[in-house]
């Protein structure tokens, strides 16, 4: 008898784990300098057999791999072959699991596993585990080395950290219902559709959350400097954030008061346009905002919810007033689905994560591929915990980790930390990133890289809270990223930062920063940095471009223009100050605007050190972009390469290493050369790739021995919209809302 399953179930529409990505129009090396490291494509290797053609395995050091992880790449510096290995090569056992609940199940392709956890337990080293489509709900944790998750074919798998809540509804107020839960959820969504906001003050209403400036109160610190301190805060009243309106004892404040950092604290009193807290660690008497959450008074508008820790009830505003009851309510439950503690080699390959993520700790050689994650991490401030960073998706004491073609969408909390060295995050993709910026750990930067020898590439990433984006590690590679719309939440920092102990040689090149108000590049610190580089970068529509702090640092043909956006800045800062600069060579560099201090002009603030073979707009009077072939992308894509016959062409000079290959009789000044062709950054796949598509999926087989049919999932409105700011589409949202 023929039995069909019928599995209705939403997908990711990923692209496939098993097949590399497009690498037609994948950006060569700046074909002038051989780099110091080879450029791997995004592609983990054990052999090179596994790789492109013209290309064979380099393990970590850039050497010919055989049996030991590495990267593939067109050129190895050093000719090494391993020792053939002593005992016979093992053949892996494939197992297959499905979310079929078989009564029968031996991991076969027509009885598979009825649990990830039960495929991992009968795995010995170097076995696969392949996962048929469909939502999996368990907590997975790899407690064996040298094991591989992947999807079955095309199918979409997704591991789901949140919960349907199906008690029952009642009506609360004339607008708000509550329901007893049986544990705690610390964020809810609407029919897979919307994602419910805390209920806070002030409210958000029609404005995006990452405005700021509508939706926090802010202090009156810049009014006056010593109006309050540290563990106080005066409320500037406003329209929306008339503080003594409310009673905000015992709420959670979420503060921005320390430029790039913020806290959540507990508030101990307040009475007026005044509250109390527990004193922060880095108090700035500049630019305070806050908001407040944690009270049932808070919750007043549509769209809003709250859980009370105390009496496990929760509480919702739904959208257009609808009855709870007929609509499907989920909630996180867990902020981990995979778990590896102390095993090496694990892989995850083609997985989706909807509300939760991974965490990898004391693991040599982990890879994260082809994954792609919608609200993998959130505060669990709802449930009562304040100055504890979000669990977010980790690689912690590590080594060797990377994560390869994945996105990362929505997150409150950064949106990755590695460490502790010789990391690779490439090919990947990251959207509207942390939307509170609270409690985060370190310089509380978007992405967070530990340690030494770590390297971030073809990476594109926006919409991002932190005030800093990029902080790699210590003689890092940022390379070839297109990374823009940044630090929304948060005053002060860049979009690639590095402190003084990680400037001695980290290389920061082939970039696109851009449209943002902060910092493009910023070697900073109290001046004792030395021996960093940064060639080859385009910055433009920055708060300021590049800033260089220190000594002896290297900044060699970037281009720079317009990067004064709502701060009166210089396009290439070579610091005067803080270090002064002796040494540093500042050579074939094309901008507007070079001088030796944040705003001030060439003729009052010179560049130190050595700089020569630089076109400077302080000196020619000339606006670069006239000077460029299509800089803002009216004819498509963006070019940066200078215009036939403009007198940026062969106006450098040749620096070893750096411009050694060049068209003409001298290497162009600038980012681009004139006749080569041009060098795109960012992911080189296309990234509605991996997007939510809704629509039922239809699984059959005929050894199945049920027929189990699963709710369909809906499109998610927010989700549209926030799509919208991703391509840059026109959509009237009064249909959704």
């Amino acid at each position: 008898m023929k039995l069909t399953l019928f599995i209705t179930y939403y997908t990711f529409a990923v692209l496939s784990s098993h097949v590399p990505p497009d690498t037609s129009n994948q950006p060569p090396y700046f074909p002038n300098q051989p780099p110091p490291h080879p450029t791997p494509s995004p592609i983990q290797c054990t052999g090179t057999s596994e790789c492109n053609a013209n290309e064979t395995c380099c393990n970590w050091n850039n050497e010919l791999s055989q049996h030991t992880v590495g990267i593939c790449s067109e050129i190895c510096t050093t000719e090494y072959v391993a020792s053939p290995p002593t005992a016979p090569v093992q053949i892996p056992n494939i197992y297959y699991v499905s979310n079929w609940k078989q009564s029968h199940s031996n991991g076969s392709f027509h009885f598979p596993f009825n649990s990830i956890q039960d495929c991992i337990s009968s795995c010995n080293e170097g076995d696969i585990c392949i996962l048929r489509g469909g939502v999996y709900y368990e907590t997975v944790s790899i407690n064996k080395n040298n094991i591989k998750i992947e999807k079955y074919q095309d199918e979409n798998v997704i591991l789901d950290g949140t919960e349907n809540i199906n008690t029952t509804w009642t009506q609360y107020t004339q607008n708000i219902w509550k329901t007893s839960i049986p544990h705690p959820v610390w964020q809810l969504w609407v029919d897979y559709k919307y994602q419910m906001t805390m209920a806070r003050w002030p409210n958000i209403g029609s404005h995006s959350i990452w405005d700021q400036e509508m939706t926090w109160a802010k202090g009156t610190i810049d009014d006056n400097s010593s109006a309050y301190t540290n563990g106080m805060l005066i409320n500037k009243p406003a329209s929306n954030s008339i503080l003594s309106n409310i009673n905000a004892t015992d709420s959670i404040a979420i503060l921005n008061v320390g430029s790039f950092r913020t806290w959540s604290r507990k508030i101990k009193s307040h009475e007026h346009e005044t509250i109390t807290f527990d004193q922060v660690s880095s108090w700035k008497t500049k630019h305070h905002y806050y908001y407040l959450e944690g009270k049932l008074d808070f919750l007043d508008e549509e769209g809003e919810w709250f859980y009370d820790k105390n009496t496990n009830e929760l509480y919702l505003w739904p959208i257009n007033n609808t009855n709870p009851n007929t609509i499907y309510i989920h909630g996180k439950v867990k902020s981990y689905s995979i778990v590896v503690d102390g095993k090496d080699d694990i892989t995850v390959d083609g997985i989706n994560f909807f509300g939760t993520t991974f965490q990898i700790q004391h693991c040599t050689g982990c890879i994260i591929k082809n994954c792609h994650f919608m609200y993998p991490s959130y505060s669990k401030r709802m449930l009562g915990f304040t100055d504890t960073p979000p669990d977010i998706s980790i690689f912690q004491s590590s080594n060797q980790g990377s994560v390869v073609n994945c996105s990362f969408r929505y997150t409150d909390g950064a949106a990755l930390r590695m460490s502790s060295g010789n990391m690779l995050i490439s090919n990947s993709y990251f959207f509207h990133i942390d939307t509170s910026v609270a409690d985060n750990t370190g310089l509380q930067t978007t992405i967070q890289m530990d340690g030494n020898s770590n390297i971030i590439q073809y990476c594109t990433m926006h919409r991002l809270g932190a005030s800093a984006t990029i902080n790699p590690g210590n003689n890092a590679i940022v390379e070839y990223n297109d990374i823009y719309d940044t630090g929304l939440l948060q005053s002060d920092g860049a979009i690639s930062q590095m402190m003084v102990g990680q400037q001695p040689g980290a290389v920061v090149r082939y970039n696109w920063f851009h449209d943002t108000i902060k910092y493009g590049a910023r070697f900073d610190g109290n001046g004792d940095g030395t021996n960093g580089t940064m060639h080859h970068n385009v910055l433009w529509n920055c708060g300021k471009g590049i800033m260089i702090k220190g000594y002896n640092h290297n900044v060699f043909s970037n281009t720079a223009f317009n990067n004064q956006n709502e701060v009166n800045g210089n396009d290439i800062i070579i610091m005067i100050e803080q270090g002064g600069n002796t040494g540093t060579r500042t050579i074939n560099n094309a901008a507007n605007r070079i001088a030796g201090h944040r705003s001030g002009p060439y003729s009052s603030y010179p560049v130190p050190g050595i700089y020569i073979n630089n076109s400077n707009g302080y000196i020619n009077s000339y606006d670069l972009k006239n000077e460029l072939i299509d800089p803002d992308g009216i004819y498509g894509k963006r070019d940066f390469r200078p215009k036939p016959g403009s007198f940026l062409i062969d106006a450098g000079t040749i620096i070893e290493g750096i411009t050694e290959t060049y068209s003409g009789n001298f290497p162009d000044i600038g980012a681009y050369e004139s006749d080569m062709i041009p060098w795109i950054p960012g992911v080189t796949w296309d990234i509605s790739n991996s997007l939510y598509t809704l629509p039922s999926t239809i699984v059959q087989d005929p050894y199945l021995p049920q027929t189990l049919e699963i709710p369909p999932l809906k499109i998610n409105a927010s989700l549209i919209e926030s799509l919208c700011c991703e391509y840059s589409c026109v959509l009237d949202f009064t249909t959704f809302r």
